[in-house]
């Protein structure tokens, strides 16, 4: 069973999670301001399409919906009511006059129809219940329209998602994997859009009023670093404005790809959580997700790169603007040589090292994730100048969403680790920051980007189905993912090999965890049959009995399940529970592959890995049953080796992570 398969069955296990999900974004969509960012209709199509894969129900999901969305409505409502037209100065209602005006001219002609209409279009959702508490429309009236518009609104979103995931079925066990990739992407998406609309709406303003106070302390220190800062932030610059989400991008580019520099050199927690990222990005891995991922890794090679970049210096020569197009030959190329000069400095090795040969073999930072970000975002600054808010917001999501989706894709296609693409987005920004402060301190804003966005825009679309078309196979081929099994022989595995192994439970965090106390070879149907005879057994199952048993403080031990803990991004391939006496505490077995494979003839089992933990049972204020983790490792190991014979013990120098461990595990042999 594969990662994901755990995973499904823990999303399935944990449905009722997944139930209130689906209210509350359906309820938090419906409320002004906090709706526009809430991925709400997002995230309950990704849930539909889940739905003929057996993980959730169609009928709680269309119900949950529904309810969530009259709740919504209800209270949104009712703050239309308490607060009138104060409401309308909250956030970003107050800079979006043009669709609060839209809406009340809506609601005039439509009256009640308009709730149930507006439901279904989404710039109105969020407000328009509020603006018919603001109009005094009675509230049986609003309540009947709010009904209606649900039961309308939750089929038309639930229905089409369950219709793509019965679709989906026709790939057979891929379904799932599908399923959840295309709601990763949905998610990673609107994620990417609601950054670039935060910036515009919020970290403009914000930063145009830290410019400002930056300003008055520089005025007031008449030294060089004073002198210059009032140079650049001049308000009588007629683009000043363009120079704090320009400035945002400096400090917060430069600022993470320090972070994460950092953690790479030392490697820190991050660098370790490289591997549960691969691992459960490898695990989405569809024949359909690999054909989109790479025609999208495609968008953002050199051959649609270059040939961008070339269009847009030689639209900006003809255009006699000379110095313009020196400034995007320098954002590209400095950018690669800074780009190739750390992969070839640390030396860091890909996930798949047999992508790509010489220098190109390393992987810190991303070269994909660097020069898209470069190319696109100097692009961006010098297009949006001079146009409208609606075409400037526009050009900003477009770059976000490309540049982003083929950063994706390079952790998809197992290309580069987490850290390679978040530190080349992070160099990427911090310099499209600086050299932009500079092009536009220093630029005035000419008739350029009316040109110039639709031929780089045309050249992209041209050289990006071009590549697609002739080298789609070849790079298909080249991304197939290579299964990996590293090998030892029985001696060499008790020789020392066993300390080649994971010696701790690695979270998502990077952070070490629990010790493996145990290296098993062979089958987990030995655990089960072996410690099945001392008692241990299948923990309880995540159902809604089980759900339940957290909220019955009369219940043991027993009546809970066992969280399944992921090691390095996988979920455990068997859990086994011991009851102990009295009832309130438990030892509890995590089993996972550790991806070696011991060599004995034809044969090559797997090597597993487990922790043994006890665990005590709190019940807080007699409300709810909650399990605490003992740091102890040693005398839970102690007790599974009374029932299991260990070949031979080994001791660890120097344990890691907070376990009181004194660094002894034990070897074992079961049935093959």
């Amino acid at each position: 069973m594969s990662w994901f398969d755990n995973i499904a069955e823990f999303i399935a296990a944990y449905r009722h999670v997944a139930y209130l999900l689906v209210f509350v974004m359906a309820f938090w969509e419906s409320i002004p301001v906090i709706g526009f960012f809430v991925p709400g209709s997002t995230l309950i199509v990704g849930a539909a399409i889940l739905v003929p894969a057996g993980a959730l129900d169609l009928g709680p999901v269309l119900i949950l919906a529904g309810v969530g969305a009259v709740a919504g409505d209800v209270v949104s409502f009712w703050m239309g009511r308490r607060y009138g037209r104060a409401l309308l100065g909250w956030g970003p209602l107050a800079r979006r006059q043009a669709l609060v005006e839209r809406a009340e001219r809506f609601f005039r002609d439509h009256g009640g129809k308009a709730i149930l209409i507006g439901r279904l279009t989404p710039p109105l959702r969020g407000i328009l219940p509020a603006i018919g508490g603001m109009a005094g429309m009675g509230r049986r009236r609003f309540l009947v329209a709010a009904a209606i518009a649900a039961l309308c609104w939750a089929p038309a979103y639930v229905l089409p998602g369950a219709l793509i995931g019965a679709s989906l079925q026709l790939a057979g066990e891929v379904t799932a994997r599908l399923g959840a990739l295309i709601l990763l992407v949905l998610v990673f998406g609107y994620l990417l859009l609601l950054a670039a609309r935060v910036m515009l709406f919020w970290g403009v303003p914000a930063g145009a009023v830290a410019m400002r106070r930056l300003l008055v302390w520089a005025r007031a220190h008449n030294n060089i670093v004073g002198r210059e800062i009032v140079a650049l932030l001049d308000p009588n610059h007629r683009e000043a404005r363009a120079l704090a989400p320009l400035a945002i991008l400096l400090i917060l580019g430069g600022w993470g790809f320090f972070v994460i520099l950092e953690d790479v050199i030392a490697g820190a927690a991050l660098v370790r959580a490289d591997a549960s990222i691969f691992n459960a990005l490898q695990a989405l891995r569809t024949p359909w997700g690999d054909m989109a991922m790479v025609a999208i890794t495609e968008m953002g090679d050199a051959r649609v790169t270059v040939p961008v970049v070339i269009a847009g210096i030689a639209w900006l020569l003809w255009r006699r603007a000379w110095i313009d197009a020196a400034y995007l030959a320098a954002a590209v190329l400095i950018a690669q040589g800074v780009a190739a000069a750390i992969k070839i400095a640390l030396h860091t090795p890909r996930p798949i090292p047999e992508l790509y040969e010489g220098w190109s073999a390393f992987s810190f930072p991303s070269g994909h994730a660097t020069v898209n970000a470069v190319v696109y975002g100097f692009l961006a600054v010098m297009t949006m100048r001079g146009n409208g808010p609606i075409l400037r917001s526009a050009i900003a999501a477009a770059c976000t969403l490309l540049v982003g989706l083929i950063a994706l894709s390079r952790l998809y296609l197992g290309a580069h680790w987490f850290t390679d693409v978040a530190g080349g987005l992070g160099f990427g920004i911090a310099w499209v920051g600086l050299l932009g402060i500079a092009y536009v301190r220093h630029r005035p804003a000419g008739g350029l980007s009316r040109g110039l966005l639709p031929t780089v825009t045309g050249v992209l679309v041209v050289a990006g189905i071009v590549n697609i078309a002739f080298f789609h196979s070849r790079d298909l081929a080249r991304y197939q993912p290579v299964p990996r099994a590293p090998t030892m022989t029985a001696l060499e595995w008790i020789g020392g090999g066993w300390e080649s192994l994971p010696s701790h439970r690695v979270d998502l965090g990077g952070e070490y965890e629990e010790p493996f106390t145990l290296q098993l070879v062979g089958s987990p149907g030995y655990l089960v049959e072996t410690l099945g005879r001392a008692g241990w057994r299948e923990p309880a199952a995540w159902n809604a009995i089980g759900a339940v048993a957290w909220l019955a403080t009369g219940s043991g031990m027993e009546a809970l399940p066992v969280l399944p803990k992921l090691h390095a991004g996988r979920a455990p391939r068997l859990m086994l529970n011991l009851l102990e006496e009295g009832g309130r505490t438990r030892l509890v077995l995590r089993l996972w592959d550790s991806s070696f494979r011991l060599k004995s003839g034809d044969e090559s089992p797997p090597l597993w890995l487990a922790t043994v933990t006890r665990e005590d049972l709190r019940q807080p204020l007699g409300i709810v049953s909650l399990t605490v983790t003992e740091k102890d490792a040693d005398a839970p190991r102690d007790v599974l080796a009374r029932t299991i014979p260990a070949l031979t013990r080994k001791r660890i120098d120097t344990p890691q992570g907070d376990a009181q461990w004194d660094g002894v595990l034990m070897l074992t042999a079961g049935g093959g």
